[in-house]
């Protein structure tokens, strides 16, 4: 019974250390859209084009991120429900 209750605590810890890299991996992909849409409204050295490009690179990005992020939590989700007593 302790190893269960030790490994939950350690997966708990493990937890908690990942939602607060997501909530920081988040906070700083809004302050880099930020900046990054500052940067393209007054920018008059890129073209149209080039800005087409840059969004499109942003939006297959945060796709990506969001793939991701959905997958480990998905993993974490099954780990949790492997490591619940029964």
């Amino acid at each position: 019974m302790k190893n269960e209750q030790a490994t939950m605590q350690i997966f708990g810890m493990w937890k908690n250390v990942w939602e607060t890299y997501v909530k920081t991996l988040k906070t700083a992909e809004e302050q880099g859209d930020r900046m990054l849409d500052l940067t393209l409204q007054q920018s008059t050295v890129l073209q149209e084009e080039t800005r087409k490009l840059v969004n499109d690179w942003v939006s297959n990005s945060k796709n990506l991120s969001k793939s991701y992020l959905d997958a480990i939590e998905q993993n974490v989700s099954k780990i949790e429900g492997m490591l619940e007593p029964r």
